[in-house]
């Protein structure tokens, strides 16, 4: 079966901080977490390629350790830009990590007064669709904004859209709101959901038998065809310690799905968005 890892994030050996400085106060990986640490895992478990996606608690809008670590390793990886949408600058940014970088994908954040659908945002997801390359729709658990999702999804019906981690659902707090507005996203066909909330979601050691139902949910709602797997690597710190192996063991022995479902949600769905 191919998979991909939709869902992994890198950072460069302490060794090399002063090519690629870090923010203040960086949230550490707590694990080694290069991209040749990454591959070392996927090599172990069978996954193919991966989306590296750039770590604003890290770097913030320095996506350069992503763009060169693409392009390095373009043959098996592509990338997501984490990029501001107040900063006009960044449109370049972003059309040259696309250009010269491999990089496929762009992390669509609100803006400065935490909006969507405002004039910034749309001008840089505008770009981002003239650039043909997926826009990841990060807002956390940020509810009062699916209707400037889906209003954004309709206005740019040739864009694709994944929602991170599924506006990380849970099975603590606004479970059944979240699974309502994504059965609501469902709907729009150019909506996608990245199943990464099984770990981090669930009140419960591995296998997180308490996300299994929500997590059903969710992908009968978008079909597999729009959803994808990520790892959450490094997952000491972002996946409560539930190892990479885990992580991927979680859909291809824990949940029940049958094969067809594995092959589009693993690989299939992420092929078409990322690698196409």
């Amino acid at each position: 079966m191919n998979i991909i890892d939709a869902h992994p994030h890198i950072y460069a050996d302490p060794s090399e901080q002063d090519k690629y400085p870090t923010i203040d106060d960086p949230w550490h990986p707590g694990e080694p977490s290069t991209a040749e640490d990454l591959k070392s895992k996927m090599d172990e478990f069978g996954v193919s390629r991966a989306v590296f996606i750039q770590t604003s608690t890290y770097y913030g809008h320095n996506n350069r350790y992503v763009m060169d670590s693409t392009r390095k390793y373009s043959e098996w990886a592509t990338g997501v830009a984490t990029l501001s949408p107040d900063d006009p600058e960044h449109l370049d940014v972003l059309e040259d990590a696309v250009n010269n970088y491999s990089v496929r994908g762009l992390r669509g954040t609100s803006d400065q007064n935490g909006e969507i659908n405002s004039a910034n945002v749309r001008r840089l997801w505008r770009k981002a669709r003239d650039l043909d390359v997926v826009v990841n729709c990060m807002v956390m658990d940020d509810l009062e904004r699916v209707y400037e999702i889906e209003l954004m999804a309709r206005q740019h019906d040739d864009l694709n859209i994944v929602i991170d981690h599924c506006f990380m659902l849970n099975t603590v707090r606004k479970t059944e709101e979240t699974l309502l507005a994504l059965e609501r996203l469902a709907k729009l066909p150019n909506v996608h959901a990245k199943l990464t909330s099984g770990t981090h979601g669930s009140s419960r050691i591995y296998p997180h038998e308490d996300m299994h139902p929500p997590l059903k949910r969710v992908i009968e709602a978008f079909t597999p065809d729009r959803c994808v797997w990520g790892s959450n690597f490094p997952n000491a710190l972002w996946s409560k310690g539930t190892s990479y192996a885990q992580n991927l063991s979680l859909f291809t022995d824990e949940l029940g799905l049958s094969q067809s479902d594995q092959e589009a949600i693993l690989g299939k769905t992420a092929e078409r968005l990322w690698f196409s």
